[in-house]
């Protein structure tokens, strides 16, 4: 590091970087005194100690206000980063720090309208209702590279445990459906075996969990020696229903998205009975989150009372 930034960092405080936000926002030495409940002189020399320690200009005096130099307004935007991250990570520390009270932010790519991952939410809610609870939806890839950095603290999708990501438990394994027009004559099967779909149009998300549903219905349509009709369209499970219930297709859903009703869709179970899509949380063992801690201990009872857990 340059020891004229070495010794500008060493001149600049918390206090420092406030006061050239509260300037900034203001547009005034005097408007901002008011708003931190100092004297204007106090702002002066806090802005001019900055100015010293940097080597440049922060702001235009006038006697209309106070406008920001370019390189004041360098300044201001990371100043400003700065000040928002060390507030996150005070009240990340403070909470974290608190038995009952704190964070838990869940990276997700399954419904939660019922089944295994939904009752757990729902007991870790109950049992700790003063938590603050965040959900994350985007890509898996997305998600674990979340949680590698800490922004997330466990991530819940389908797929056995990622070993080599973090620590994991297999919460649940669900029974497979196929969603289908509620006036396809395939309503009226009963369980369905997959030769009885080898000529249907399959539609799928472009999003997750979209790409694995795709691969998983082209391996099974594959072994009854036929091509896979599959169409991707760049909707989330809703858009897809929607095109389902208009007649476009079908498509395949584990059980928990069965929860949610969509206009003329039917859910036919299809397959062998033992044939179910693991749902699995991750998480890293160094993260000592107390809320983290808690919600693992209710998914190890509740894999253990759906049977995922020995």
């Amino acid at each position: 590091m340059d020891h004229l930034v070495k010794k500008a960092l060493m001149q600049i405080g918390v206090r420092d970087l406030k006061a050239i936000v509260a300037v900034a926002e203001a547009s005034s030495f005097r408007k901002a005194a008011m708003r931190m409940n100092l004297g204007q002189s106090a702002i002066s020399r806090r802005i001019g100690k900055l100015e010293d320690a940097l080597g440049v200009s922060l702001f235009e005096r006038r006697t209309t206000g106070a406008r920001l130099t370019t390189a004041g307004q360098a300044f201001f935007a990371r100043a400003h980063t700065v000040l928002d991250d060390l507030t996150s990570a005070i009240e990340t520390a403070q909470s974290a720090g608190i038995g009952e009270n704190g964070h838990l932010r869940i990276g997700l790519i399954a419904s939660i309208s019922r089944g295994a991952v939904r009752n757990l939410v729902a007991a870790y809610r109950k049992r700790h209702p003063i938590v603050d609870l965040c959900f994350v939806e985007t890509h898996l890839n997305q998600l674990f590279s979340e949680l590698s950095h800490r922004r997330l603290d466990v991530v819940i999708a389908a797929g056995g445990p990622p070993r080599e990501i973090g620590d994991s438990l297999t919460l649940t394994r669900e029974p497979i459906f196929l969603a289908v027009p509620s006036d396809s004559v395939l309503r009226d099967l009963g369980r369905l075996k997959w030769r009885d779909v080898r000529d249907a149009r399959f539609i799928v998300s472009a999003r997750e969990p979209g790409p694995e549903i795709h691969d998983f219905i082209i391996r099974k349509v594959s072994d009854l020696g036929r091509p896979a009709q599959v169409q991707r369209h760049r909707l989330g499970r809703e858009g897809i229903m929607t095109l389902v219930g208009m007649g476009f297709g079908v498509s395949i859903v584990a059980d928990h998205w069965r929860g949610v009703r969509y206009p003329n869709v039917s859910f036919i179970p299809i397959g062998d009975d033992d044939e179910r899509v693991p749902f699995s949380l991750t998480w890293h063992p160094e993260n000592d989150n107390p809320a983290l801690r808690r919600f693992i201990s209710l998914a190890r009872i509740e894999a253990k009372r759906n049977g995922a857990l020995s």
